[in-house]
């Protein structure tokens, strides 16, 4: 599915639930600028509703009109700031829905450990690589993100190449990949073939 359609389609959802007094695009899709690799930046406004409990809500609430592969909070922002990342196109593992949840007053009832519970861990890997792999594609000096994520699984004071963290991490997730994830895991390889020409991105060819 498009991207800009798949972004108008969750929008006109969220506006049909009676929390959301507002529903907007924003980041690359609001400005334009978009390519294949952009996720959907979408702002809600709950105002009225306690926007922390209303943001774990979400994906169950999204999943009635489309299929919610997987989610992940980004619980670091918490309480100041509530967003799920929800992957819902399997043929595109870039197409990933960031909602973020405001309100007036901004509620501060989830905290980053409640988040953190409910977050799963493969998900949130599946996450951090997902954006990762699309920064390091775009050609962005995005290194240190790169460790940070391979640190979460690997206990390795070795210090390697952007390729080969990638790598690693990537084969981590098709270990341990419920059936459930197969085709959007497959699907990095379509998205990712004009990374496989270049000489920093051989690991590719081995990876996927």
């Amino acid at each position: 599915m498009l991207l800009k359609e798949s972004a108008e389609n969750i929008c006109d959802y969220l506006k049909t639930l009676p929390q959301v007094k507002r529903c907007a695009l924003s980041g690359s899709l609001c400005r334009g600028n978009f390519d294949k690799y952009s996720d959907i930046d979408i702002e809600i406004d709950v105002s009225g509703t306690d926007n922390g409990q209303f943001v774990m809500e979400i994906p169950d609430l999204l999943s009635n009109k489309f299929q919610v592969i997987y989610y992940d909070y980004a619980a670091g922002l918490a309480p100041d700031k509530y967003v799920v990342s929800i992957a819902i196109d399997e043929d595109n593992p870039f197409m990933l829905a960031d909602i973020c949840c405001c309100a007036a007053p901004h509620c501060t009832s989830v905290s980053k450990q409640d988040l953190n519970r409910i977050n799963n861990k493969f998900d949130h890997i599946l996450k951090l690589f997902t954006i990762n792999l699309k920064h390091y594609i775009r050609g962005a000096d995005c290194c240190k993100d790169i460790q940070k994520m391979y640190k979460k699984l690997f206990d390795d004071s070795v210090c390697l190449a952007n390729e080969e963290m990638l790598g690693r991490v990537y084969r981590w997730i098709k270990e341990n990949a419920e059936e459930r994830h197969e085709r959007y895991i497959k699907s990095y390889k379509r998205y990712c073939s004009i990374a496989s020409c270049s000489k920093r991105a051989m690991f590719f060819e081995d990876s996927f």
